[in-house]
């Protein structure tokens, strides 16, 4: 029988990342054999690619075939057998993290649903052998996590289709989208007009929005953004306060030393020296 399974790490990380992938492989078993009896302290999802088997829990046995997929928790004491006839080829990797539990979930994966079904191509045991390559190479983790999670968006992508749901869009209040508008066009002289015309809102609906959420009128919110990103500038750069003003598209360097002042009381060189 050969088995193939590859560590990332010599023993288990403490860390506390969102995923840390641990160790994957493959194997192609010989008829009835059988693992298991132990416990882990992570995730493990195997995904039989050939042949059949089952998977038996403290409380149930699954009886699988190819395309069939099973999730091992972490503490559970489980026991998977090869089938005497047509013995199972296995592909499997394992995982934790802060945020294992809920993209499982986001799967359709947990306690109560450990099976799963994915027959539309070789994608799932493609992405396997990648992070097993990746791993016994280079070790490159975000290569190693991105095909982690290509495995998992293919099996949330499938549970969502099969259950009429649709990805929960992210959205943003009007005020959160204006900031970040604003944040994205800082360097330029953005009018409370252009605001609006983004916003898809008249004028005076913004400054009521604006007040309400700062205290402060559009107009007032941009200068003082413009003016934190320019002391960034001055205290993370070695740009002239020349170069400075002209990337923020000020016309003068005049123009921008004296709004500086009138903001923060002091010129952009006394700022600097300050915060040096």
């Amino acid at each position: 029988m050969l088995v193939y399974d590859q560590y990332i790490y010599s023993e288990k990380p403490d860390c506390d990342d969102d995923i840390i992938v641990f160790h994957s492989g493959f194997c192609s078993t010989l008829p009835n054999y059988s693992y298991g009896k132990d416990t882990r302290d992570y995730y493990l999802v195997h995904y039989v690619t050939k042949g059949k088997g089952t998977y038996q829990t403290e409380q149930n046995t699954y009886h699988l075939k190819e395309n069939d997929g099973f999730l091992i928790l972490p503490g559970d004491t489980i026991v998977h057998t090869a089938d005497k006839n047509e013995p199972w080829d296995l592909c499997w990797v394992a995982f934790f993290g802060r945020k294992a539990e809920n993209l499982l979930k986001s799967a359709g994966l947990d306690k109560k649903h450990l099976i799963f079904h994915y027959d539309e191509d070789d994608f799932l045991e493609t992405c396997i052998k990648n992070i097993y390559n990746e791993s016994r190479t280079n070790k490159n983790i975000s290569y190693i996590n991105a095909h982690f999670y290509l495995f998992m968006g293919r099996l949330v992508e499938q549970y969502n289709r099969q259950h009429n749901r649709k990805p929960e869009p992210v959205r943003f209040n009007p005020f959160d989208d204006a900031m970040i508008y604003i944040r994205r066009n800082i360097r330029y002289q953005i009018s409370v007009e252009h605001l609006a015309n983004y916003m898809r809102l008249d004028t005076s609906q913004v400054y009521r929005i604006f007040k309400a959420h700062t205290g402060k009128s559009p107009h007032q919110m941009i200068s003082d953004m413009r003016i934190e990103k320019t002391c960034e500038f001055l205290e993370k750069t070695d740009l002239s306060i020349r170069e400075i003003a002209e990337w923020m598209n000020y016309e003068y360097q005049s123009h921008f030393t004296k709004q500086f002042k009138s903001k923060m009381n002091m010129s952009p060189s006394e700022y600097r020296a300050m915060k040096k």
